[in-house]
């Protein structure tokens, strides 16, 4: 590769973090988290990575996958110089998560797919395509089929018999068995991950003024990044600890701005342009949408340590089918129903609907979120772009005006309160 290629593809990540790290200066924590998205973006980092398993997107169930796998290395996309790479590999009309995603695992620079098992679900059309790619140029790939049908038994049970045969493929290539012990271990892991979580999101919506958007997001997505859950984990109740100190020492002046949610795809490290938008726009991103955010709680039932292992993937995939949101399902029950918590929980004054160009599957539940959002008296704003930064002007533009009627729109109820 070009090095101009690599300073590309350094630069943006580069850059993102700078930006976060800048506008979050007090929070010392924080640089764990920079860091770890960071590094991924470091050549020498790359050359040397050599993942047993890659996971493709973010909806495999993170319980099974680390009962059969220490260090997954997860791409999800966001990248712009990744996407470039995967140009003359892909139709015109690939979407960005796409391309971004076969950049990561197919360029002239560093191979991660050389010894590498790639898992994914195929939860979507786009992803279908991505697999066919892959598996022509010679990589190794496990899918995982998302029943379109409900909650139904013939799901679940079809589901949960996948998952086990997959725990099957990747276990010989890893050397790690399914069990019912590894898999109570690894759905206790991720249930401790998700309770922290929320417990910083309460943390960080109760330091507004100390803690960006953009940088709450980047702390939930290094779940993704990190080596291991309990890591992760562990950096989180420390930066949680800095918040709250840091909250008691100094009074910072909350500012009245119109609060909004990001909805729609998933804004990937280092493309996180449209929360950048938000924020400059004058407004605060209460809470994105991201797959973490729609996994439920997994807690083991009670009589946990008797179940079989059947028993205990059938408890996984129901669950999982029942928040899951993807393209796959006919109606995707999940995000609706993750939207309606999210709009009960923070009482938003706007919604932000982010679609990538070609992820159609996020417009398909936007009419059914436009009707209960208009309901609720609510604006919806549907923003369509890419990984590019050219419309950066154009988009600045619409957003400030969306972030302006929200402000008309409270400052009108304000004075209507106060001549009731």
């Amino acid at each position: 590769m070009k090095s101009t290629e690599h300073d590309a593809f350094f630069k943006e990540a580069q850059e993102t973090a700078g930006r976060i790290a800048a506008e979050n200066g007090r929070l010392k924590e924080l640089e764990w988290f920079l860091d770890t998205a960071l590094v991924r973006f470091y050549d020498k980092y790359l050359r040397n990575r050599n993942p047993q398993v890659i996971v493709l997107g973010d909806d495999i169930p993170a319980e099974w996958l680390y009962a059969v796998c220490d260090r997954p290395f997860y791409v999800l996309g966001g990248s712009l110089g990744t996407a470039h790479w995967a140009d003359e590999l892909t139709p015109r009309d690939t979407d960005p998560f796409s391309r971004s995603c076969l950049g990561w695992l197919m360029n002239p620079s560093f191979d991660l797919t050389k010894d590498a098992l790639i898992v994914t679900a195929v939860s979507s059309d786009s992803r279908r395509k991505l697999i066919s790619l892959l598996r022509g140029a010679g990589k190794k790939v496990a899918a995982l089929d998302i029943p379109p049908a409900g909650l139904t038994g013939g799901a679940v049970g079809c589901y949960r018999d996948q998952l086990a045969a997959l725990a099957e493929t990747v276990g010989r290539h890893t050397g790690k068995r399914l069990t019912g012990s590894r898999l109570r271990r690894a759905v206790r892991r991720m249930d401790r991950a998700r309770r922290m979580r929320q417990r910083f999101l309460a943390a960080a919506e109760g330091a507004d003024g100390l803690i960006t958007g953009e940088a709450a997001l980047l702390v939930g997505q290094c779940l993704y990044f990190a080596e291991a859950p309990d890591e992760w984990t562990a950096h989180v109740a420390r930066l949680c600890a800095e918040l709250k100190a840091l909250s008691g020492r100094f009074a910072f002046p909350k500012k009245d701005r119109p609060t909004v949610l990001l909805l729609g795809s998933p804004a990937v490290f280092p493309n996180y342009k449209v929360p950048q938008l938000i924020s400059a726009a004058g407004m605060r991103l209460a809470a994105a949408a991201d797959s973490l955010s729609l996994e439920a709680d997994l807690a083991l039932p009670k009589d946990a340590g008797r179940l079989s292992l059947d028993r205990l993937l059938s408890h996984i995939a129901r669950v999982h089918l029942q928040t899951t949101s993807t393209g796959a399902r006919v109606s995707n029950d999940g995000l609706y129903s993750y939207f309606r918590y999210l709009k009960e929980r923070y009482r938003p004054d706007g919604i932000v609907c982010h679609i990538l160009k070609g992820q159609i599957e996020f417009d398909f539940e936007l009419p059914r979120i436009e009707k209960a959002a208009e309901q609720a008296g609510i604006p919806v704003f549907r923003l369509e772009t890419d990984y590019q930064y050219q419309d950066m002007e154009q988009l600045r533009i619409r957003m400030e005006a969306f972030g302006e009627m929200l402000a008309q729109r409270n400052l009108s109820g304000r004075s209507h309160k106060k001549t009731a």
